[in-house]
């Protein structure tokens, strides 16, 4: 079946195109994640594109389905497994 949203082009309401699931880490995402999604409960750290390296923002006891407010740039630490809402 061929996508019928091709053409529009993609904001930063629009819904992802793709997605990873990711492990924490020291590292930048490879693009930005237009946010990050909790696949089970948990915890989680992260870093929003707009904070500096020293500025991380820690979520607990979050309920599997949490979506993130921000976009996520790296995510340092987990308890939950965590996946990217790209593009």
């Amino acid at each position: 079946m061929s996508d019928p949203f091709a053409s529009f082009a993609a904001g930063l309401e629009s819904p992802g195109k793709s997605a990873r699931v990711i492990t924490p880490g020291a590292s930048d995402f490879t693009p930005f994640a237009k946010a990050i999604v909790l696949l089970t409960a948990g915890n989680v750290t992260y870093i929003p594109v707009g904070n500096a390296d020293g500025v991380p923002l820690a979520f607990v006891a979050l309920p599997a389905g949490w979506v993130s407010p921000h976009r996520v740039r790296r995510v340092t630490a987990a308890t939950a497994t965590v996946a990217t809402v790209d593009g």
